[in-house]
């Protein structure tokens, strides 16, 4: 086993194995694709809200020279057309009515786009308008509209039982979770003081630079999609639903994703695609606008009402966590979503009583699904401002604070899940002297703020399988299923493979991921790439270095465990050497053959824990904030941020820091400026001009990260995942700083400067 000190490839700035064709343009995205014959595909969407569909006629659409096909209601019913990524809630294209304003009704399949476009004018289309629900207080009203008619839910994915209680049926709450720790009203019984706040989560989209697309084709035979896509297994499993085929004759290949942010999990527009192809036999490329992309799906709006209990010495005593996700028209990964935000409304607080209750709603809007920070930046955003508001309100530090009630190493978040693996206080205290807690600014309308978050991490559950082929050169071909979506996992995964074999970087490539022949892999999301499949990655080159021992011992006539691998040689204790295609090509007694190498991950299930499976890591975000306000327009200038990162071991260094301001990034924009606007139903701002998302000259002047590398995470050489964190931290360090700067505390985001004028001007 290798210590840190020995590691020679793990730990170093090596290069991207991808940048060359990034930069020069040469790298394949699923929008790049091209096939022979291939035809245009393009939806017509809902214009209202919610509605009974009474007619959807293509007959004119039809006539259009050069239309291929369309797709209706009418001609999915050979299909299982339901499908979800928790309940099978929504149909390929609408039946029974419309439930949000871009909800797809139909589609076209022409020989170009542009006639495909104009033909989307000629459906004709009768809707029987129904009330509408529209956001988390309309849905929840008493005697609300119901978005989806019926039963209660109930789904089971990954093992695990999603749904609401019998009690919910009627109303538009699809999924509910509730846990405890000790009972909570005991706990409030011995507070000496007690504080209840609700805060707000806008809907936001992950407006990722590629928007959705994807290409279809069945021959007949076999259903082949080339998918910009986080979880192509997944997708082959609901595609095999869909159409009744078994897997074997379902083909997801995955070229370059243009980014993802949990966007482009489970499945989005695929079975449209997929289903004109099934009814034409022709290749069918189905791009969507970024104006589509908002209409397909988004992070959840939330509510959220902290109560917290305090004793007079300042330590938190009980919590009561009231959690409510507007996970919009249809459930996709909601449900899972609304228990995410549940389990981790508590914090890395030492609370003893506690009890939350989160809800998942139905509302007449965009669907909300995965995004980075799966249900985390909601309750961060609401327990991290409250931890601030009780410190003002008492009169202590808001660092001393946090430091007298946070979780030690070793102990338990709930009963049954794995313990707290890093130290809470180290990284707090890094980012307040960093940010220079003490020193008060002597310029008016400045101030800092802090921030301290955790989430378990790694998903509910993980599987993970990876192979490393050594050909008879001694060269390496490593197959994943992990999407490379920009984070770098193609430069991570083959500096582990080089560690472990002792060879060069230029030496080992990454096959294209292909459902056909790549190992399986659950889904890129959740920071688990460098845990979860570094792991699989490691375990598959450790198998690799074991038979390539086993062979260069018979050729050598030397014991396995005499022998040792450096810069791509087999050396012996003697100082003889072979270089692995030496030993390869002699082992099989010509330049044929090769070595492969398979390694396996997969979580424990524990009937003790929560959600039924222990978290794979805890993922932590530190941050501290400098603001200056503007007093006369509201507007705040982000002057400094510094965010901890606790990487375990970071594999490569300079990735890790990359990962972590975008994260940074990413909170800049929900925090100050990103919101999708809503009026009657409509979306205002589904655009890139009325959307607004960070640019360079909304970044700090100081922006800095420092990366924690104690080597005490479950991955490859002590190695945590990392993607996540950096984002839980930045809306309530901003905000906290915004309140010690100009007095006014903003409790719903985005803190836009009308916002905080107004609040200025009410404080009077």
């Amino acid at each position: 086993m290798k210590t840190i000190q020995d590691l020679k490839v793990v730990g170093t700035n090596a290069r991207r194995v991808d940048a060359v064709e990034k930069v020069s343009g040469k790298a394949i995205y699923t929008s790049d694709i091209q096939l022979p014959g291939m035809a245009h595909a393009r939806i017509l969407r809902s214009p209202v809200a919610h509605a009974r569909l009474v007619k959807v006629d293509a007959s004119k659409v039809k006539e259009l020279p050069g239309v291929i096909a369309t797709l209706t209601r009418d001609d999915i019913q050979g299909f299982n057309f339901k499908y979800g990524a928790t309940y099978k809630d929504q149909s390929i294209v609408a039946t029974d009515k419309v439930r949000y304003v871009g909800d797809p009704v139909a589609a076209v399949l022409a020989d170009t786009p542009e006639i495909a476009e104009a033909a989307l004018e000629l459906f004709e289309v009768e809707y029987d308008e129904l009330p509408k629900v529209t956001n988390l207080e309309e849905a929840l009203a008493p005697g609300a509209v119901q978005v989806h008619e019926g039963g209660v839910a109930r789904a089971e994915l990954r093992g695990s039982t999603y749904g609401a209680p019998e009690r919910f049926s009627g109303s538009n709450i699809c999924y509910y979770l509730t846990f405890a720790r000790e009972e909570a009203e005991k706990g409030f019984a011995k507070a000496d003081h007690i504080f209840e706040d609700t805060f707000r989560f806008q809907k936001v989209q992950h407006f990722s630079l590629e928007a959705h697309n994807n290409v279809a084709y069945y021959d007949g035979e076999k259903l082949t999609v080339w998918a910009s896509c986080q979880d192509p297994f997944t997708l082959r499993d609901h595609l095999s639903g869909i159409f009744k085929l078994p897997c074997n004759r379902i083909r997801v290949i995955v070229p370059y994703v243009g980014g993802g942010y949990g966007g482009k999990l489970y499945v989005k527009a695929e079975p449209i695609s997929a289903a004109l192809s099934w009814m034409t036999r022709r290749p069918v490329k189905l791009q969507l606008s970024i104006n589509e992309s908002f209409k397909t799906v988004t992070r959840h709006p939330a509510r959220v009402t902290v109560k917290t209990g305090v004793t007079k010495d300042g330590k938190l005593i009980a919590r009561d966590c009231q959690v409510y996700m507007d996970t919009g028209a249809y459930a996709d990964a909601g449900p899972r979503v609304t228990q995410k935000a549940g389990y981790r409304a508590l914090g890395p607080y030492k609370i003893p009583y506690a009890k939350v209750e989160a809800h998942g709603v139905y509302s007449n809007t965009v669907p909300a699904g995965a995004f980075r920070g799966f249900g985390a930046l909601q309750v961060t955003w609401a327990y991290e401002s409250q931890m601030d508001m009780i410190a003002d309100r008492l009169g202590l530090d808001p660092l001393e604070f946090r430091v007298k009630n946070l979780l030690k190493k070793g102990d338990l978040y709930t009963k049954g899940d794995t313990p707290v693996d890093c130290d809470l206080e180290e990284g707090l205290r890094k980012v307040a002297d960093a940010i220079k807690w003490t020193e008060k600014s002597d310029k008016p309308n400045r101030a800092k703020g802090l921030s301290c978050c955790i989430k378990d991490a790694g998903g509910t559950y993980k599987v993970a399988g990876a192979t490393v082929k050594m050909s008879s050169d001694g060269s390496v071909m490593l197959l994943t299923g992990t999407v490379e979506a920009g984070q770098g996992p193609r430069t991570a995964l083959s500096q582990i493979v080089a560690e472990e074999l002792a060879m060069p970087m230029d030496q080992i490539g990454v096959a294209q991921l292909d459902t056909d022949v790549t190992p399986y892999d659950i889904s890129t999301s959740a920071s688990s790439s460098t845990v979860v499949m570094g792991t699989a990655v490691q375990r598959a080159s450790q198998d690799a270095k074991k038979q390539l021992l086993q062979c260069a011992a018979k050729v050598l006539k030397e014991k396995a465990d005499t022998l040792t691998l450096k810069d791509g040689q087999v050396c012996t204790q003697s100082g003889q050497s072979l270089s692995f295609s030496k030993v390869i090509v002699d082992f099989f007694g010509s330049k044929a053959g090769e070595i492969i190498g398979k390694g396996l991950y997969k979580d424990k299930r524990s009937a003790k824990a929560v959600l039924g499976s222990t978290t794979t890591f805890w993922e932590v975000g530190w941050g501290g904030a400098e603001v200056e306000v503007d007093p006369e327009t509201g507007r705040v200038e982000l002057l400094n941020y510094v965010s901890a990162c606790d990487a375990g071991k970071a594999i490569n260094p300079e990735q890790c820091v990359g990962q972590d301001e975008g994260a940074v990034m990413f909170g800049i924009g929900h925090t100050l400026m990103e919101e999708m606007i809503y009026e009657d139903g409509q979306l205002l701002n589904g655009n890139m001009v009325d959307y607004r998302v960070p640019t360079f000259q909304d970044l700090p002047a100081g922006l800095h990260t420092i990366l924690i590398e104690n080597g005490n995470g479950p991955g490859p050489f002590g190695s945590k995942g990392i993607g996540e964190g950096g984002l839980l931290p930045v809306a309530s360090a901003i905000a906290n700083a915004v309140s010690r700067a100009v007095g006014v505390r903003i409790q719903d985001l985005p803190l836009t400067p009308p916002k905080i004028w107004r609040a200025i001007q009410a404080k009077g």
